[in-house]
């Protein structure tokens, strides 16, 4: 995998301290902290399909990537003409909603198909 980095410069003594750290950046280091991640998205994306397989269930799985999870299932949603959408949510309270964003929120207010948020028990 090839690394791209993008240094804007212009001339400046700030540009010349973002073009002096970025070349000082620990490649080797964010290679493997970035494999290290993907390697266990892959392990836990196994460990789903081989459930699924167990329960004869016909699945595909789909790995989109981008900035803004929220757009990507709802887009993956409607490309693959999907009946429902089913997910889980943090259960944030509203005040830091508010601040961070839902993903869950977002998906259930710009989904084409029904949308079904579980969230985990709580202990009371």
């Amino acid at each position: 995998m090839v690394r791209t980095d993008v240094i804007a410069v212009d001339g400046s003594t700030h540009s010349q301290y973002a073009f002096d750290s970025g070349r000082a950046a620990d490649v080797d280091a964010i290679c493997a902290a970035v494999k290290k991640r993907n390697d266990e998205i892959g392990n836990l994306t196994d460990g789903y399909m081989n459930i699924l397989r167990a329960k004869k269930v016909q699945a595909k799985l789909l790995t989109p990537s981008g900035d803004k999870p929220g757009e990507l299932i709802v887009k993956t949603a409607k490309e693959q003409d999907a009946s429902s959408i089913v997910m889980g949510t943090r259960g944030l309270g509203s005040i830091r909603r508010t601040f961070l964003g839902s993903v869950s929120e977002f998906v259930v207010h710009h989904s084409h198909c029904p949308v079904t948020v579980v969230r985990e028990k709580q202990d009371c």
